[in-house]
This record gives structure tokens, sequence and C-alpha cells, in this order.
């Protein structure tokens, strides 16, 4: 798989979402190294989102992408994803993809260069409670790297990951989210 960037992690619907429907998904992972890890892999392999602007339906099929090598599907144990769920409190609230995703980025060395892209706020404070805030990207700052700048929706936004990495960052600091 050939990479002009940062290798990616593709973590639930929002950027799964986003970027079919900003229709450059498939210039997206041309440009980047995309891994789904496998919960959300299951659970967006038939997702059907409804365009905003037209009553138009979009079916959203990830297999494809896997067979040809175009999309990389990872799974951590659930060793893992029970360990990096054991280390937050109620103060977070993460799904299972989101579990999975931060598992593989803090505890597969296979993922160590890999970037967080994610357009959930929780997830995106986890990530800086875990240590990862550095590791985070936008959809918005990927397809300008990659050059197919687009007007993004608020939660693939660099302002949408600005405000929620400060928050997570502010967490970290007083450890509100982590369990003691």
């Amino acid at each position: 798989m050939g990479t002009s960037g940062p290798r990616c992690l593709v973590l639930v619907a929002g950027p799964v979402i986003g970027l079919h429907e900003l229709g450059i998904w498939e210039a997206f992972v041309t440009r980047y190294e995309v891994v789904n890890p496998q919960t959300v892999y299951d659970d967006e392999a038939s997702f059907h989102s409804g365009v905003e602007t037209t009553a138009e339906r979009l079916t959203i099929d990830l297999s494809a992408d896997v067979v040809v090598g175009r999309v990389e599907v990872a799974e951590a144990g659930l060793g893992a994803i029970a360990d990096v769920s054991a280390r937050f409190s109620g103060a977070i609230e993460l799904h299972a993809g989101e579990l999975e995703a931060l598992a593989l980025l803090t505890m597969d060395a296979d993922y160590d260069e890999h970037v967080f892209c994610t357009g959930n706020g929780a997830a995106l404070q986890g990530a800086c409670l875990l240590g990862l805030a550095e590791r985070c990207e936008s959809v918005e700052g990927l397809v300008g790297y990659g050059g197919m700048s687009r007007e993004v929706p608020w939660p693939l936004s660099e302002a949408f990951m600005d405000k929620h990495k400060r928050e997570g960052s502010a967490r970290a600091i007083t450890g509100h989210g982590l369990k003691d």
C-alpha cells in the first residue's frame, strides 16, 4: 500500500461516512494507508447514510477496498481492549470501535506511527488522556495534506479537533476521566 503522508487509523462512522459523502474516499485511500479496527469494519461494511442535501441514500461497503489492499483491517485482542477500557472512568464514554482503535495505538507496536482520526469529541479526549494528543489528526487536516481540500462538517474539522484536544489535555493534567 503506497502512502504519501501519515499512516492513518480511521475510526468509526464519522471519518468513513464523511469521506464518502464528500466524494473523496477513493482519493483518500490512495493517498494514505488507511486502517480500520475490526469492530469499525464490521459495523461500517453495510452502513447506510442519508446524504443531508438530498433524499439519496449512500451505501458504504468497505469490503472491496480491503480485498484490493486500499484498506487494512486490524483486530486488537479482547485483553488489550479491556485494558484500555479499564483505564477510563465513567467520565469518558467510548464505543467499542474507539476502544479497539485506542488499544491498537497504545498496545500494538505495528501501529506506533499511525495517527488517530475521529469525529468524536470523547474519543479525542480519551486519546489525549492516553498520551496520544500529538497523534490525532482531523479529516480536514488530512484531506488538506493530501491535496483534496474540502469544506468538512464540524465534527471532522480542525477546530473541532483542537477544541477536544485542549479539553483532553486539561483532563490529562487533572486526571479527570481516568481511573485512579
